[in-house]
């Protein structure tokens, strides 16, 4: 890939004030229906409190003016610093459990962790893929972006058009953390289709009882965050795809296998 036009892109991003990265997932069928069963059937968990975090920072405000926040945990000086984002697309709240859970837990020694729940309250309450322009923000990053006219993965109308994802550049960049682990429904699976993060993925799939693979786009697959992450920041991005439904175990589970990866990191 050209780096070019994602380094022009991201500088443009950098001037920008501060307002307060994946591969594709599931067939545009499935998260049609999705968005009917995440409101009806997914349990929610938006009125539980975190646990008290160490630094809060507005990174975005949503289109629909919602902010978007970061909550740390752990050392905020520590070597290895993990960015979790429980939720990217409205129709697959399950990852909300896990970054909620997060909240919860004694970090170990050496580790901080950013925990954003959502970086999509708009899509999350309208129970969409997309936020509130209709743009699949996993297609709206400064890498390999190309532009179409409409769909379910509408890229935006540039490269990072969307302030949710100029947002998430400018804290990611400033963050530059150990990895960042975006959840994502309903593969059930650790994505590792980014060679420098396969290593990382397959730890946290043996950790979670889930399989690692590489899974390919069932749409356009340009403009991702974790292409962008790879390409721009060089280190570690994996989307973890859940099961349609994600119980309290599952998300105690997963989130244990999170902190296990940051000490792994660490090592």
């Amino acid at each position: 890939m050209r780096r070019g036009p994602a380094v022009a892109v991201l500088a443009m991003i950098m001037v920008l004030p501060l307002a307060v990265l994946q591969a594709p997932t599931a067939p545009a069928m499935a998260r049609q229906s999705w968005s009917s069963w995440a409101a009806d059937n997914q349990p929610r968990v938006t009125t539980h409190r975190m646990g008290p975090a160490n630094d809060r920072r507005v990174i975005a405000t949503s289109v629909d003016g919602t902010p978007i926040v970061a909550r740390h945990y752990g050392a905020l000086d520590a070597p290895v610093q993990l960015v979790i984002i429980g939720q990217m697309h409205g129709s697959e709240p399950g990852g909300r459990r896990v970054a909620r859970e997060l909240g919860h837990r004694k970090v170990p020694d050496g580790v901080g962790v950013w925990v954003i729940v959502t970086m999509n309250p708009d899509g999350d309450r309208r129970g969409t893929r997309a936020n509130a322009h209709g743009v699949d923000l996993n297609r709206n990053f400064p890498a390999g972006w190309q532009g179409a006219r409409s769909g379910v993965y509408y890229p935006g109308p540039r490269a990072a058009s969307e302030p949710e994802t100029r947002g998430m550049v400018r804290f990611l960049t400033a963050v530059q953390p150990a990895a960042v682990l975006s959840f994502h429904q309903a593969f059930d699976l650790v994505d590792i289709s980014h060679p420098r993060s396969r290593a990382a993925g397959r730890q946290l799939a043996a950790w979670m009882g889930e399989r690692a693979a590489i899974v390919r786009c069932s749409g356009p697959c340009h403009g991702t965050m974790t292409q962008w992450i790879d390409a721009a920041l060089k280190t570690v991005a994996i989307t973890v795809e859940l099961d349609h439904r994600v119980s309290g175990a599952e998300a105690r589970r997963a989130a244990t296998a999170v902190l296990r990866l940051g000490t792994w990191l660490g090592r």
